[in-house]
């Protein structure tokens, strides 16, 4: 499990982060030096880009890197600031589950309808993909934490 999370959160985005990189800069260098273009690398970078960002978004709940508003929390005691971060933690998990349920069927009404891509030519479910892999990615993590912290001892504030 932890190699496909891996694989998943961080050696395909890292891939595509430097394949898109690189293939962003080679079109600005053949359109600007050359006056020529790649006919389908902006397309290739918008998706890729679509699934860099769901897909890192597990690696930041992982590293506890995405916004929050926490000041209030951390000035409860220790029982009651548990509870809201349990609470919140269950929140996430809601939320990302949600979004994959929705994210599906919107893959599977749009690999219905058929369509491709207008340059690079792959079915249009695939760039759509991004949604419902990356929240499912990000419910696994939030329930990782989710049973990290249950299990965790309640930290002492008054150290």
């Amino acid at each position: 499990m932890k190699k496909i999370l891996v694989l998943l959160e961080e050696d395909i985005p890292a891939v595509l982060m430097v394949v898109t990189s690189l293939i962003i800069f080679i079109q600005v260098v053949l359109r600007y030096v050359f006056g020529q273009s790649i006919v389908w690398a902006e397309e290739f970078a918008r998706y890729g880009i679509v699934f860099f960002v769901f897909l890192g978004s597990s690696l930041a709940v992982r590293q506890g890197a995405h916004a929050s508003v926490d000041v209030l929390v951390k000035l409860l005691p220790r029982v009651p600031q548990r509870i809201v971060e349990i609470f919140a933690i269950l929140v996430s998990i809601g939320y990302c589950v949600m979004v994959t349920r929705f994210g599906m069927e919107l893959v599977i009404k749009v690999s219905a309808m058929g369509n491709i891509t207008p340059t690079l030519e792959i079915p249009m479910y695939i760039p759509y993909l991004a949604i419902p892999i990356g929240c499912a990615l990000m419910a696994v993590r939030y329930i990782m934490e989710l049973v990290a912290k249950i299990k965790s001892p309640m930290e002492d504030k008054a150290l």
